[in-house]
């Protein structure tokens, strides 16, 4: 057979890239075109549509000129809660790429959690009424525009996640989604993974704006005739923290996988069964496929790692040109709660704010910017917890993302955590997921992994540190409001 490529696309929230594989998975060619954001009111964060297509377009492009090679196949890995509103005669789209950070809709989930399908949300998604996912945001829309709904409703319209926009255009108006998307939109049983009536009529969501929910793996989509000037299936398609813990090889249940970027996304493997999560702990659909069949995971949040480190940076608490370091725990240091974005599993606190207890002084730049490190590991140990109330990982915690490459960050996770870290060798393992998920090439995902950090902070110190940690954020908590 002569020899051909695999295109992984990854759109993520500031970037498309697109990395051009061989049969064996092993990276050929890499393009990315960074993605703009606006932010047009508080708490709103959006992006272009045709912006965000013409970057897949770009990469994919660029990446088959590099290689020079024909594409047996594409899969795609994506932020999973931005999604976009388009009309099914010509594909214009007539809304933006909603975020997944944007909160636009938070008074909505306050409004909707007193009515009795909001109560049951959790019971029958998995996950909590919060304005991260897509429905309340959407019901946002409709109630500023009736024409909006009117024409969903009468089937003028396609809503999607951002894999299945860009699988529409690349792919002739074939309008279909699969479970690990699917199911961070708040409108699909997590039990069945099909679009429930009782939620579409709780955010007054039209059954006939909907994709086709198919298997991860089988989405039915053949790329050709755009642009992008490839022929080739659109063969697999995955949420972006999914394709992490599938591309991380932990495609057996009790393995866990961590993504350090803008945020930090603790995902474990529970199985083909569906979990009933530990408070502050959310369950969703990891994939669908062919060979694993319904996998399930559970998910915990630390929502503030790399944008808290470029915030505590911009503010001057991390000193420029600072080597990143772990702090010493034998000498006096403070304690920094970095929460620009609030806190995520297990507290889900929107206090955006920075607390800093201890410093005194004598208290040097240096000090305090690896406490600022450390508060970023805290609340990563604190998902770990929360998660392993259920049901401890098994094995190495495997970590992957851009952060990764920051090794005193690893190394504080590691001591304050008391788990074992295992990097992976290819730290942006979501486009190697999604290719291994459903193409041609190895039965499974990369499993590599290119060093293990173990803790070196003892058991006594580790207590020491975390209660000190805890006490911290009660006071963090205690002063949100002016208290």
């Amino acid at each position: 057979m002569p020899p051909s490529a695999i295109l992984a696309v990854d759109q993520g929230s500031s970037s498309s890239r697109c990395v051009a594989f061989d049969a064996d998975l092993k990276p050929l060619a890499r393009a990315t075109r960074r993605l703009a954001t606006s932010r047009p009111e508080p708490g709103m964060v959006e992006h272009d549509p045709a912006d965000l297509l013409a970057g897949v377009v770009a990469t994919v492009r660029e990446a088959m000129e590099a290689i020079d090679l024909p594409v047996a196949g594409i899969g795609i890995a994506n932020q999973t809660e931005s999604f976009v509103i388009w009309e099914r005669d010509g594909g214009r789209a007539v809304s933006p790429v909603v975020s997944w950070q944007d909160r636009r809709a938070a008074g909505l989930c306050r409004e909707l959690a007193a009515h009795p399908t909001g109560r049951r949300v959790r019971e029958l998604t998995g996950l909590a009424l919060d304005p991260t996912f897509s429905a309340p945001k959407l019901a946002w829309l409709f109630a500023r525009d009736p024409d909006l709904h009117a024409r969903a409703a009468g089937g003028e319209l396609a809503f999607g996640d951002v894999a299945c926009w860009l699988a529409w255009h690349l792919g002739g108006g074939r309008h279909v989604t699969e479970p690990s998307n699917a199911c961070r939109t708040l409108l699909v049983d997590l039990t069945t993974l099909t679009w429930d009536a009782a939620l579409l009529d709780l955010f007054g969501v039209p059954a006939a704006l909907l994709p086709e929910i198919r298997r991860s793996d089988d989405l039915d989509v053949r790329a050709g005739g755009h642009p992008a000037g490839v022929d080739a299936p659109v063969a697999a398609v995955l949420g972006d923290q999914p394709a992490a813990l599938y591309g991380q090889g932990c495609t057996s249940p009790g393995m866990a996988a961590l993504t350090l970027g803008t945020g930090a996304f603790l995902w474990s493997n529970v199985g083909p069964e569906r979990p009933r999560p530990p408070q502050g702990v959310l369950a969703t659909a990891a994939w669908h496929t062919d060979r694993f069949g319904p996998t399930y995971a559970l998910e915990a949040f630390g929502a503030n790692a790399g944008n808290a480190l470029a915030i505590l940076r911009s503010l001057g608490l991390i000193p420029k040109g600072w080597a990143s370091a772990a702090p010493d725990w034998s000498r006096p240091h403070p304690v920094v709660v970095p929460a620009p974005a609030g806190l995520g599993t297990p507290r889900w606190d929107g206090a955006d704010r920075i607390t800093v207890l201890g410093a005194s002084g004598t208290t040097s730049p240096e000090q305090l910017a690896s406490a600022c490190l450390a508060g970023v590991a805290h609340q990563i140990a604190d998902a770990l917890e929360a998660m392993e109330a259920q049901a401890r990982p098994t094995g190495p915690l495997r970590v992957g993302g851009g952060l990764a490459a920051d090794t005193a960050l690893l190394q504080t996770v590691a001591d304050l955590s008391g788990r074992s870290l295992e990097v992976a060798a290819d730290l942006e393992a979501t486009t190697l997921a999604a290719t291994a998920v459903g193409l041609p090439g190895p039965e499974g995902p990369a499993e590599a992994a290119g060093r293990t950090i173990a803790p070196r902070l003892d058991g006594a110190g580790r207590a020491r540190e975390r209660e000190r940690w805890h006490e911290a954020v009660d006071v963090h908590l205690a002063t949100a409001d002016g208290g």
